[in-house]
C-alpha cells in the first residue's frame, strides 16, 4: 500500500478555484513516500550538482496531463510559477565561475525556468503561449487573462518551489485549469455575456 504524502497541489487547487478558474485535473511532488527523486529529462545535464528544478516540472506535469478528463482541446497553454527559478543550478554555476571553473554550454539552455516549459510544450504538443512568472498570484493572473481572451483553450499551470534551507524537501504542484463557469467569466468591453 501507497501512503500518501500532503503536496501543494491542494492549495493550488484553492486558489484557482478562488480565482473562478475550473480545474480540470491536479498533481503534486511529492504524492507518495516512493517520490524521492524526479525521472531525469532526455537532453538535460543530470548531476549531483544540478538541481531537479526541471525533472520536478515535467514529472507534475506528466501527472497532471495525464490525469486529463477529456481529450485534449486545440490550444493548451503552459503557465510555469517559480520564486526563486533554478536555485540549485543558478547556485552550481556561481560555485564554478567563483571557482575558475567552466560551465558546460548544456547549462545554459536550462539555466531559465521557461527551458523546461518548452520542453514540455513540445513533448505533449500543448500549442498554446508559454509564460513564467515568480509567484502564484501572477500564474493565476495570466491564466485567467489567457483564457479570456481565448489565447487558449485550458492552461496548465506548475509551481516549482526547491528547498533552500537544510532539512527541507523540493515541491511541486500542477493544475490543469479552464474557464470557470460562464457566469464566473470576467466580460471585457467589446465582448458579449
Amino acid at each position: 500500500m501507497t501512503a500518501t504524502v500532503p503536496t501543494r497541489a491542494s492549495g493550488l487547487t484553492r486558489a484557482a478555484s478562488a480565482a473562478g478558474l475550473r480545474v480540470l485535473a491536479s498533481a503534486g511532488w511529492p504524492e507518495a513516500a516512493e517520490d524521492q527523486v524526479a525521472p531525469p529529462i532526455a537532453g538535460f545535464v543530470v548531476s549531483a550538482f544540478v538541481s531537479a528544478f526541471s525533472p520536478l516540472a515535467a514529472e507534475t506535469a506528466r501527472r497532471c496531463l495525464l490525469r486529463r478528463p477529456s481529450p485534449q482541446p486545440p490550444v493548451t497553454a503552459v503557465v510555469l510559477v517559480s520564486p526563486l527559478g533554478d536555485l540549485a543550478g543558478a547556485v552550481h554555476v556561481a560555485e564554478t565561475v567563483d571557482g575558475g571553473g567552466r560551465v558546460g554550454p548544456l547549462l545554459f539552455f536550462q539555466a531559465v525556468p521557461n527551458a523546461v516549459a518548452g520542453h514540455l510544450a513540445a513533448r505533449w504538443q500543448l500549442t498554446g503561449p508559454v509564460v513564467c512568472v515568480g509567484d502564484t498570484a501572477a500564474g493565476l493572473a495570466v491564466t485567467a487573462l489567457l483564457l479570456a481572451d481565448r489565447d487558449a483553450d485550458e492552461a496548465l499551470l506548475i509551481r516549482v518551489d526547491q528547498a533552500h534551507t537544510p532539512g527541507r524537501h523540493d515541491r511541486a504542484a500542477a493544475v490543469l485549469l479552464g474557464p470557470g463557469p460562464p457566469q464566473s467569466r470576467q466580460h471585457y468591453k467589446g465582448e458579449q455575456p
